[in-house]
């Protein structure tokens, strides 16, 4: 995806936001400076990052069912 595309995208997207205080909370993180920015995306990315891992199903007992049947 290049540049323009992403913005119109990310534009879409403000757009279709009624939550009033989601719009205040992005005016905000708009007003700030690029480094604050992007400090704080790194930050959601990494907590999200965290929540996929906790995510991840645990196929051990399966595995260990499929094996003592072989």
């Amino acid at each position: 995806m290049n540049v323009p595309e992403l913005k119109t995208t990310i534009i879409k997207r403000i757009i279709e936001i009624d939550d009033l205080d989601l719009l205040k909370s992005l005016e905000g993180l708009f007003n700030t400076s690029d480094k604050n920015i992007s400090k704080f995306l790194e930050l959601a990315n990494e907590k999200l990052q965290q929540e996929n891992e906790y995510e991840t199903e645990d196929f051990t007992a399966y595995i260990k069912e499929w094996v003592k049947n072989m």
